[in-house]
């Protein structure tokens, strides 16, 4: 059996809910595969390799290279501005603090707070 790494701490050991189609695409994936393996390795697996593959695949689709970690920033911040809370966004990146979450994706929040203003001034002068 694969032995994994431990992970930086407590929090990054987690349950990541996805969508049904994704689900559905992943049954289909591991149809027949052992269910004490990884699905998706063989062996040791290093972030360039996995890196390096999908650019590979980003070039063939002619779109930009991004690496797993810029997919993963990519995610929180479409999270983010669909208006997911700061505190969800954390548990589901695994990040031990919310103060984590707030200072990496510090530009969006701020992006986010000014949108806000303008939402707040807009509900109060329809008051009047």
């Amino acid at each position: 059996m694969e032995v994994f790494l431990p992970t930086k701490n407590k929090s990054s050991v987690r349950k990541v809910q996805i969508d049904w189609q994704t689900v559905i695409q992943f049954s289909e994936l591991i149809k027949g595969l052992p269910e004490d393996k990884p699905i998706f390795v063989n062996g040791k697996v290093y972030n360039s390799t996995v890196n390096d593959i999908l650019a590979r695949y980003c070039k063939k689709a002619n779109v930009p290279v991004i690496s797993v970690h810029g997919l993963r920033h990519t995610h929180a911040s479409l999270l983010l501005f669909a208006g997911v809370s700061i505190a969800s966004v954390a548990r589901r990146l695994g990040h031990s603090s919310m103060n984590t979450t707030q200072k990496t994706y510090l530009h969006i929040i701020q992006e986010l707070e000014s949108q806000d203003v303008d939402l707040v001034m807009r509900s109060l002068s329809g008051l009047s």
